[in-house]
């Protein structure tokens, strides 16, 4: 359908808002201008998404454009033709998810506007975030592995730049820097992943027949690389067996792994929980989900890649797990946020290990705005109280309403009603192997137990935040006026409203039953019919009990006096610090670090004084052209050239015959 070219302008129009707010004087109407131009792009995926709901059934839309072509030697390893291609691919997956990175980029920017004001890098983060929309919102809609390939890359390097906006300070710069570092890692196994793919299926792909509309069958098309896999299952790809798909899926699940914050690759994302707080609400909500893109769009790979799914399942529970009792054993709020975004990250994890495809991704989708709520609300309570600190928190019920709203909105959400919980465990109850069969009885028991596990610490997680900020009596410390304490701006509130709103669409969507956002993004023919799954039901809403009695019990308003420090066992200790993350990333980065100092020893050794030789040369030259630098140097050049210039014509007439003047 021709509507469908307007897909085109979701990823491009916040980067024209970006080129053009470099061209604005003041910083707030470039603000304003990249958050209206993003607007323009949520409209225009709304418009598709609506288009493709009235077309369910109708086939996927393709548009691409060569990147460049080449002719590689003929052989049995590489295609005899090679063409990138990048464009756009429209089908109920992306245009979900397009929509919804949109959405939430655009409620962040709104709420940049006023909550980013005086902070370092106000123009560069509106700049940053609206390329960063291009990149998410591009990686989405890309067609093939090559163009998803340099959006993900893109996306990594503008996290870099948002994330480095308070770059005079060291201590986030060593974060930031540690972040990338992790992050890059992740690029570099896709990039082996895309690379692998396109050896394996290179030559396959060139004795395929072309689509509809196109001119050859794209190795780097995910319809190919389907297909390629179904062909390694019944031998029919040259030197490509299990193992290569086994190979294949560890590669990309590892670059999801890490794009998703999977333990033990949490650390890049608590790493952005020092940056600005709408900086960590983009990262949560639009990069951090795009690991579950990523093996949603690869799940044959994965699918057929021998135990990679209920191996991906578990590490999904396991950084549940852990992720939510690091969050526990935090005192920073901004961490604790992250760390409740991994979690439940971790769920959407689990429910595509265990066959959950559309589940899986409707977590990923809930999480973008629950995520988005989260850390907005944070944001207004660091703006008040003036400290990141949560034991330094209190009484907010009763000064800060809207954000005590929204808290308790996300509480009840990420504790349980959300369905993220509910989905993972039904999907773990189930254990349908998109292969075909079920997943064995133990790798289902054991994720579901672990699953749980993770599920009540999540409640545990939610219930402490809740209670430590709304409960209580402002506290008090030097410095601070605590009777002053109020509600922020009216434009605060008014998008955290909308945050609200958001979702709670977002969790409808999903209600059991109903089922709309499964009817329609689905893997396969036919949509994956989940029904009410009353065990998994009744389980969640017990671990959303336990989990919110316990904090009630361990943090209600009777232990506030009670220092969560003179509490703390030594599991919790572990937990606050990370499980050790943090300190074995340190340990391991000391080579890399001292290899880095040789290479600094060498530019300052050498090529530091051959530059600084080349800047003398320049500045000696410079210096002796700046003798003719004169008035009457300055008349005597000029004079020359019309003089010059005169004779010249002289020439040409001369030439031509028009000269007036005849020499006998």
């Amino acid at each position: 359908m021709a509507i469908y070219n307007a897909a085109w302008a979701i990823p491009f129009l916040p980067l024209l808002g970006a080129l053009l707010s470099l061209g604005v004087e003041t910083q707030r109407r470039a603000a304003q201008l990249c958050v209206f131009f993003t607007g323009l792009s949520f409209l225009t995926a709304a418009v598709v998404l609506v288009v493709r709901l009235t077309h369910a059934t109708g086939a996927q839309f393709d548009s691409l454009l060569t990147f460049f072509a080449m002719s590689p030697p003929e052989g049995s390893t590489f295609a005899t033709q090679f063409q990138a291609q990048v464009g756009v691919h429209v089908d109920a997956l992306s245009a979900s998810f397009a929509v919804a990175i949109a959405l939430a980029t655009l409620v962040i920017q709104a709420y940049g506007v006023t909550a980013m004001r005086g902070e370092n890098g106000y123009r560069r983060f509106f700049c940053g975030s609206s390329v960063l929309a291009f990149c998410t919102t591009g990686f989405v809609l890309s067609p093939n592995l090559f163009d998803s390939l340099i959006m993900w890359v893109g996306a990594s390097a503008c996290l870099y730049i948002l994330i480095t906006l308070s770059w005079q300070r060291a201590d986030l710069a060593r974060r930031a820097m540690r972040a990338i570092i992790v992050v890059t890692a992740g690029d570099i196994a896709l990039t082996l992943g895309v690379l692998f793919a396109w050896i394996k299926f290179g030559v396959f792909s060139s004795l395929l027949q072309a689509p509809p509309g196109q001119s050859f069958a794209d190795p780097f098309s995910f319809s190919i690389v389907q297909q390629g896999v179904i062909a390694t299952l019944h031998h029919g790809v040259a030197s490509t067996g299990p193992r290569a798909l086994l190979v294949m899926g560890i590669v990309f699940l590892v670059a999801a792994a890490v794009r998703s914050g999977l333990f033990p690759f949490t650390i890049w994302l608590t790493d952005t929980a020092a940056s600005a707080v709408p900086v960590t609400a983009l990262v949560a909500a639009t990069v951090a989900p795009l690991g579950i893109y990523l093996v949603a769009r690869i799940y044959p790979v994965v699918a057929h890649a021998p135990r990679a799914l209920p191996v991906l399942a578990l590490l999904g529970g396991i950084t549940v797990v852990l992720a939510a009792a690091t969050g526990i054993a935090q005192r920073s709020i901004t961490r604790i946020a992250v760390c409740a975004v991994a979690a439940e990250l971790g769920l959407g994890i689990v429910a595509l290990g265990m066959g959950g495809y559309s589940a899986g991704l409707f977590i990923a989708i809930t999480s973008m705005f629950t995520s988005t709520l989260l850390l907005l609300a944070v944001g207004n309570l660091v703006r008040v109280y003036r400290t990141d600190d949560i034991a330094e928190m209190g009484g907010a019920w009763a000064k800060l309403r809207t954000t005590s709203v929204a808290l308790g909105v996300w509480t009840v959400l990420a504790g349980g009603i959300g369905l993220s919980a509910y989905y993972a465990m039904a999907s773990a109850l189930s254990g349908t192997d998109p292969a075909g069969g079920t997943f064995s009885g133990l790798e289902r028991v054991v994720v579901l137990i672990v699953t749980v596990i993770g599920a009540v610490l999540m409640a545990l997680l939610a219930g402490r935040v809740l209670l430590a900020v709304t409960t209580g009596v402002v506290a008090r410390r030097r410095g601070f006026q605590h009777d002053r304490v109020t509600e922020v701006e009216s434009t605060l509130r008014r998008v955290l409203w909308l945050a609200i709103l958001a979702a709670v669409v977002a969790a409808v969507i999903g209600l059991p039953g109903l089922e709309p956002f499964m009817r329609f993004v689905f893997d396969g023919r036919h949509h994956q019919a989940i029904g009410v799954d009353g065990t998994a039901a009744v389980i969640a809403l017990l671990t959303l009990a336990a989990g919110l009695g316990a904090a009630y019990l361990w943090f209600g308003p009777a232990r506030r006096g009670a220092d969560f420090a003179e509490r703390a066992v030594l599991p919790l200790r572990v937990a606050a610090d990370g499980f050790y993350v943090e300190r074995l990333t340190e340990l391991a980065a000391q080579p890399i670090l001292a290899i880095a100092a040789r290479v600094a020893g060498f530019d300052d050794e050498v090529t530091a004084p051959i530059e600084t030789s080349v800047g003398d040369s320049v500045d000696s030259a410079a210096a002796g052209l700046a003798f003719f630098r004169n008035a009457r140097f300055a008349r005597y050049l000029a004079g020359g050239l019309v003089v010059a210039a005169i004779l010249a014509l002289l020439s040409v007439l001369a030439a031509t015959g028009h000269l007036w003047v005849h020499l006998a």
